[in-house]
C-alpha cells in the first residue's frame, strides 16, 4: 500500500500535428528537440535519451499501455494528461487522450490539468511570434468545453477527491473570470450527475484558492519555485570555471540560468504545516535548454536519491490527512524535451522510478531521516570528496537551534575558543549545528545526525536519550594524526556509530567505544564522471594528484630517476601552490595548480599511470579517481591503501623507497600489455567504491544502530 496518491504529470506531444509541422517543421516531436540537445557548460548532462520505452509514437495503443504498466509498477496511481482547449472550440494535441477514453485502454486511472496559457516562441528566443492565442470567449464556451470532456469525466478511471473530479488548471491568475467558470462546469456537473470538480490551482505558493474559487493549489513550475525562495544560484560559479579552461579568454561565456537542485530541494517546502488544501508537486529533474538553449534554466545537479528525498518531505506533509486528499503531483512523467521526467533514460536507468516506489512504499517508522552535519569542504574537483554522499543519501537540513539564538557573541567566541583548544580544524559555524544536533526531537521518526568530518567538529555533543536519534560520525585521518586533532575523546562516548575510511583506524578508535558502534565504509568516488576515455591517446605521461600527507621528497627522487632512465617520460603533477619550489630543477615535470576539472579529468584520461607516494594514508581521493579512469596506481605499502588497490590494479612499494618506485614505473610503461591489464583491473576494482554502492553501506550502518536497540 503506498502512503500517498502520486499523480504524473503527462505530456501527449510525442505525435506529430499539423500546426507542429507548419511552426516547427515536417514531423516535429518532442522527441525532436530531446536528441538535438548539445552540454553548454562543464558537468551539464544533456542529451539524455529513453531507454525502456524507447522513442516512442503516442499514436500506438501498445507505447500508451507500456507507460501505464510501468508507472502502476512503481506506484504512480494516474496520469494527469495535459489538455489544450484555446477556447472558441480549438484544441491540440487531443489524440492520444481521445482515444484512451474511447477505448477503455489502458486500464490506468486519469485525470485532467488544462494547460490554459498562449503558445509563442518563448523558449526559442522570440517571446513575440504568438502561434495560437489563448482566449476565454464566456459562458457558452465553458459550456461547450464542459461537453467536449464530459465522457473523459464520467469514465470510471477518472480520478477523485472526495467523489469529485480532479481538475487542474495551470494558469489560474490568467482566468478571465475564474469563479464564473468554475461555477459553470460545476452546476453543468450537477445537471449531469457528477459528483463535482476539485479544481486545483497550479501556482508558486503561498496562495490562497479559496477568494477565486479553487478547491486546492500545487506548487508549479519549478520555475516560479526558484526565483521566489531561497535556492543557490550556480552562475556566476559555472562562468568562473568556464573562464578558467578557456584561459586566454575574458569574455563572459552565455549561460541558461542554473540553480542547485540540491538547494531546491531544500527549500521546496519551505512551511511544514501547509494547509490542507495545498497538494506538493515534487520535481524530479528540470533542464529546458533542449527546447531553448541559452535561454533556458536548469535545476542542476539531481541524482535519483536527492529526488526520493524530495518525494520523502511531500510524504511527510500529506500522510496524516484523510486517504482521499493525500495527492502529490509529479512533474512529470515525459516532459523529455525539458529533462522533466521519471521513464527510464540510458544514464539512469529505473533509478529515479525505484526511488519512487520506495518513498511511498516505505513504512513511515522504517524510514531513516539523515541529517549531515558540516559537510562541502573544498576538493580539487566538484566531483570529488566524502560530502558527495550528499548527492547519493536522501537528507534533511538540521531544524535551526532555537536556544543559539540567545548566546550572546562573547559567549559564543568563548565556546568557540575552548572546542578550538581540543579539536586543531574546529569550525566556528559548528556551533550552531551542534547545538541544533543536540536540541532534535524525532519524536516517532527515526533520524540519524551524521558529522561527516569528525576532527573538525564533534566538540558540544550531548549523549541522546531517545531511542529514535542516533549520532554518527566519519574520521578520515590515519592514527598518528589523531594525537593532534581529536585530543579530547569525551564526546566520542557520546555517539552511537563511528564510520571509519580505512581499516587501519579501527584499532585507534576500539580503544573508546564498543567495536559493534565501529564501521567500516570505504570512501566512494564518481564512477560516472571519472571514467577512461578510449578515445585518447595515451601519451608519455604519468601523473601525480594530491597534497595532503603525500610524501613530495620521494616524489621528486622518483622524477629525478626517471628523467635519467626514462628521459621520454613526462611527470604531470597536479597540487596546491606552494608546493612548486619542491620541483625547482627537475627538467621532466609539468606543474599544475588549480586547473578546472575538465583539465583534470583529461589529466587523469592521457596518463599512463598513476604516482602517488605517500607518508600515511586512510582513503585517498586520486587513487580512487585514477582507479576509476582505468590506471595503474603505483603507490606507497603504508595505512589503509590494501583496503582499495589490488595485487592485480597496483605495484606497492615500500615508505621512502623512490628506487622501487621509479623501477615500478619503468616496468610498466615498458610492458603496454601488463599495463592495459592493471589499467582493466582498476576500473573494475574502482566499481566496488561506486558511490550508489558505498551509500548503500552506510544507510545499513544506520539500520544496524537501531537494530541494536531491539535485542
Amino acid at each position: 500500500m503506498t502512503k500517498a496518491r502520486l499523480i504524473a504529470l503527462y505530456l501527449p506531444q510525442f505525435h506529430p500535428i499539423p500546426e507542429n509541422d507548419e511552426w516547427w517543421g515536417p514531423g516535429f516531436t518532442e522527441w525532436t528537440n530531446t536528441v538535438k540537445a548539445k552540454p553548454l557548460f562543464i558537468g551539464h548532462q544533456q542529451p539524455n535519451l529513453p531507454a525502456d520505452l524507447g522513442f516512442y509514437d503516442l499514436r500506438l495503443p501498445e507505447s500508451r499501455e507500456e507507460q501505464a504498466n510501468l508507472a502502476r509498477e512503481y506506484g504512480i496511481e494516474g496520469f494527469c494528461y495535459w489538455h489544450y482547449w484555446f477556447g472558441g472550440g480549438k484544441r491540440l494535441l487531443e489524440r492520444p487522450f481521445r482515444e484512451v477514453v474511447q477505448s477503455g485502454k489502458p486500464d490506468f486511472p486519469f485525470c485532467l490539468a488544462w494547460a490554459n496559457h498562449t503558445w509563442s516562441g518563448v523558449w526559442h528566443g522570440c517571446p513575440d511570434r504568438i502561434l495560437i492565442e489563448q482566449t476565454y470567449p464566456g459562458v457558452e464556451d465553458y459550456t461547450a468545453h464542459f461537453y467536449h470532456m464530459l465522457d473523459a469525466f464520467r469514465d470510471p478511471r477518472y480520478l477523485k477527491v472526495n467523489g469529485k473530479n480532479i481538475f487542474g488548471i495551470y494558469k489560474p491568475k490568467d482566468l478571465k473570470e475564474p469563479e464564473l467558470f468554475m461555477n459553470t462546469w460545476r452546476e453543468l456537473a450537477a445537471k449531469e450527475g457528477l459528483g463535482g470538480f476539485h479544481f486545483v490551482a497550479m501556482v508558486d505558493f503561498p496562495w490562497d484558492p479559496v477568494p477565486g474559487g479553487f478547491d486546492a493549489y500545487s506548487s508549479n513550475p519549478p520555475v516560479a519555485m526558484v526565483t521566489r525562495q531561497d535556492v543557490q544560484p550556480l552562475n556566476e560559479e559555472l562562468e568562473k570555471e568556464i573562464l578558467k579552461w578557456r584561459f586566454f579568454s575574458k569574455e563572459k561565456p552565455e549561460l541558461p540560468q542554473v540553480y542547485s537542485y540540491q538547494s531546491f530541494v531544500e527549500n521546496a517546502f519551505p512551511d511544514k504545516t501547509l494547509r490542507r488544501d495545498f497538494h506538493p508537486c515534487v520535481v524530479p529533474n528540470w533542464d529546458n535548454t533542449p527546447r531553448s538553449g541559452k535561454n533556458g534554466f536548469v535545476l542542476h545537479g539531481s541524482t535519483p536519491q536527492l529526488y526520493e528525498r524530495h518525494l520523502e518531505e511531500a510524504v511527510d506533509l500529506v500522510e496524516d490527512r484523510p486517504e482521499d486528499e493525500r495527492v502529490i503531483f509529479v512533474k512529470s512523467w515525459n516532459e523529455w524535451a525539458e529533462t522533466n521526467y521519471l521513464e527510464p533514460d540510458l544514464r539512469w536507468g529505473n533509478a529515479y522510478l525505484e526511488a519512487t516506489l520506495r518513498a511511498v512504499t516505505r513504512e513511515t517508522g522504517d524510514r531513516i531521516r539523515v541529517h549531515f552535519v558540516n559537510v562541502r569542504t573544498a576538493h580539487h574537483s566538484p566531483h570529488s570528496g566524502y560530502d558527495r554522499f550528499l548527492d547519493y543519501i536522501p537528507h534533511r537540513r538540521l531544524p535551526k537551534a532555537v536556544s543559539f539564538d540567545a548566546v550572546s557573541d562573547a559567549e559564543r567566541e568563548r565556546l568557540y575558543q575552548q572546542a578550538k583548544q581540543e579539536v586543531s580544524w574546529y569550525n566556528p559555524s559548528d556551533l550552531e549545528l551542534e547545538s541544533a544536533v543536540n536540541e532534535l526531537a524525532p519524536g516517532r521518526h527515526r533520524h540519524v545526525c551524521h558529522y561527516l568530518y569528525g576532527e573538525n567538529s564533534l566538540y558540544h555533543t550531548e549523549r541522546s536519550q531517545d531511542p529514535n536519534k542516533k549520532v554518527f560520525v566519519s574520521f578520515h585521518q590515519p592514527p598518528a594524526a589523531h594525537q593532534e586533532f581529536v585530543r579530547n575523546r569525551e564526546p566520542l562516548k557520546n555517539v552511537d556509530g563511528i564510520v571509519v575510511v580505512g581499516t587501519n583506524q579501527i584499532p585507534f578508535f576500539s580503544q573508546f567505544v564498543a567495536p559493534e558502534k565501529i564501521h567500516f565504509v570505504p570512501h566512494g568516488v564518481d564512477t560516472d564522471f571519472f571514467r577512461p576515455n578510449p578515445g585518447l591517446k595515451k601519451e608519455d605521461r604519468i601523473l601525480f594528484v594530491g597534497n595532503w600527507l603525500r610524501d613530495f621528497d620521494t616524489l621528486v627522487a622518483v622524477s629525478k630517476l626517471l628523467a635519467v632512465k626514462a628521459p621520454e617520460l613526462v611527470l604531470d603533477v597536479v597540487t596546491l601552490e606552494r608546493n612548486r619550489p619542491y620541483f625547482d630543477g627537475c627538467c621532466n615535470v609539468r606543474f599544475h595548480s588549480g586547473i578546472p576539472e575538465a583539465e583534470l579529468l583529461a589529466k587523469y584520461q592521457e596518463a599512463m599511470l598513476l604516482v602517488v607516494p605517500m607518508k600515511d594514508c586512510t582513503a585517498n581521493n586520486s587513487v580512487l579517481e585514477g582507479m576509476a579512469c582505468g590506471l595503474p596506481i603505483v603507490t606507497t605499502d603504508i595505512g589503509g591503501i590494501k583496503d582499495y588497490v589490488t595485487e592485480e590494479s597496483a605495484l606497492l612499494c615500500s615508505p621512502g623507497d623512490a628506487d622501487t618506485m621509479a623501477t615500478g614505473v619503468m616496468t610498466l610503461v615498458r610492458a603496454p600489455e601488463r599495463l592495459q591489464q592493471m589499467g582493466k583491473a582498476s576500473r573494475e576494482r574502482s566499481l566496488d567504491f561506486a558511490w550508489p554502492k558505498v551509500s548503500q553501506i552506510l544507510y545499513s550502518a544506520y539500520e544496524t544502530a537501531f537494530r541494536s536497540d531491539e535485542h
